[in-house]
């Protein structure tokens, strides 16, 4: 697993950009106050959640692949005052390890999508429940996938542009599916330096419910929730959003 270039090429205007899922803050911020232990957040990118998690009081340990939301990260924790409880680190979700049991897991804004094999996502909840102490908890979400969706997008012509930041367009967009192994590539443009596009792209496999259930029971988690929304709401034929928690036995 690598960072994607989106990752690389965008970190300045990541959180403008990709603004999460409504709700994910709170519910993200809430896990981590009840937790009473370290918490662990995989993706952490610029700190988005991991930051007000730490103002709320928890002790974070942040990790990701992407060098560049890392600083963006760690700068945001030092002018919230709170660096002290955050620690931030380069790495791997499939092969990441703790120097004590964490009482909460969390992959927020659908980062377990980066495991683009079934070996990948089995080794990242191994390693997480390797990480949990007995009865700790994993929190994730990722979208449901729609085929309505897909097929609109499938439809399209080969580059849309995107509105951003209220102003004039500067962001072109490409996205590809790949039915078979369930992954959608979005190729994005990014006006630069001189007028120049930028290219950057992530890929992300999508996930179906019964199969996350199964991939937790592979790896030997329990689901303990699953709900469609950050408010609880359960899971419904229109659920943009899977939400889910898993406990270690």
């Amino acid at each position: 697993m690598t960072a994607d270039s989106y990752y690389r090429d965008w970190a300045d205007l990541y959180d403008e950009h990709s603004r999460g899922v409504p709700g994910d803050v709170d519910f993200y911020v809430g896990l981590a106050r009840q937790a009473n232990g370290l918490v662990v957040e995989l993706g952490v990118g610029t700190g988005r959640i991991a930051v007000p998690s730490a103002v709320a009081g928890a002790r974070i340990l942040g990790i990701d692949l992407a060098p560049t939301m890392l600083a963006i990260a760690r700068r945001r924790a030092a002018e919230a005052g709170v660096a002290d409880r955050l620690e931030l680190v380069e790495g791997d979700m499939r092969t990441f390890t703790v120097t004590e049991p964490a009482a909460l897991v969390t992959s927020p804004f659908r980062a377990f999508l980066h495991n683009l094999t079934v070996d990948d996502q089995l080794s990242t909840l191994g390693a997480c429940r390797r990480a949990l102490r007995p009865g700790g908890r994993l929190a994730l979400n990722v979208f449901q996938p729609d085929p309505v969706l897909i097929a609109r997008a499938r439809s399209r012509s080969p580059w849309t542009w995107e509105p951003w930041g209220g102003a004039d367009s500067v962001i072109r967009a490409r996205h590809t599916h790949d039915l078979a192994d369930q992954v959608v590539t979005t190729k994005l443009r990014r006006r630069g330096q001189h007028g120049r596009w930028v290219d950057s792209s992530v890929t992300l496999r999508w996930v179906h419910r019964f199969e996350m259930e199964h991939l937790f029971a592979r790896a030997g988690l329990e689901v303990e929730a699953l709900h469609g929304d950050f408010a609880g709401g359960p899971l419904v034929d229109g659920s943009r959003e899977m939400v889910w928690i898993a406990r270690r036995p």
